[in-house]
């Protein structure tokens, strides 16, 4: 771990705000669809209906949102820094991490003893977090092809793509996948970065310096 003090600047407010919107938005989203599949309480199907579609459409403006605000936004900063930039500049391949993906593997696998040092975000990170957006317009794609009012605007690519049935395996595929990967995110954050988690949760800084942990 490092020896650095967490800033605000490096997770600002909005930036909070739109990662507490989203794990809402996929916990009620992942709730809610299992019960669409197969309803396991005695519950109001019309209820979890109406809260699925809700919060999938807060999920995809908390995405468009998120995307321009990297772009056009205040911009955070990088690990220990109080100096903003870009946000979408710590997504695209930075120097600190020419040569890292293959040892950031190893790390996670336990080939490894210690973290190579990387940028705000690693090699994993920032394919995950691309990875994430994609995934969230593929099932956003295939939850419309399901949905009844923008069933008929999308039944081409539901018929090219063999019908109904394939869109509700590929919605419920995805699905599996966001929770696989995120139970995976909330390990290693826990792990390997426990000092973000409150600057991320509670939007406070946390000083992890030696001289503090000897204290």
């Amino acid at each position: 771990m490092s020896g650095e003090r967490t800033t605000r600047q490096e997770h600002p407010l909005p930036a909070v705000i739109m990662h507490w919107t989203h794990l809402i938005s996929m916990a009620i989203l992942i709730f809610t669809g299992f019960y669409i599949h197969s309803s396991f309480f005695n519950g109001s199907m019309a209820v979890e209906r109406q809260l699925h579609f809700i919060f999938a459409f807060v999920l995809i403006y908390v995405a468009i949102i998120r995307v321009y605000w990297a772009f056009f936004g205040h911009g955070s900063a990088s690990q220990g820094s109080h100096v903003k930039e870009r946000d979408y500049r710590f997504f695209l391949p930075q120097a600190q991490n020419r040569g890292k993906f293959g040892q950031t593997i190893r790390y996670y696998l336990f080939l490894r003893r210690t973290h190579p040092a990387t940028a705000k975000y690693n090699p994993l990170q920032k394919g995950t977090y691309v990875f994430w957006l994609i995934l969230i317009i593929l099932q956003a794609i295939t939850g419309f092809a399901l949905w009844e009012p923008t069933m008929s605007f999308f039944s081409p690519l539901t018929n090219a793509l063999g019908g109904l049935n394939w869109m509700r395996i590929g919605h419920y595929f995805i699905t599996w996948i966001f929770i696989i990967t995120i139970a995976v995110h909330i390990y290693l954050v826990l792990a390997e970065d426990i000092k973000q988690f409150p600057l991320m949760f509670w939007w406070r800084a946390q000083d992890t310096s030696p001289a503090k942990e000897k204290a």
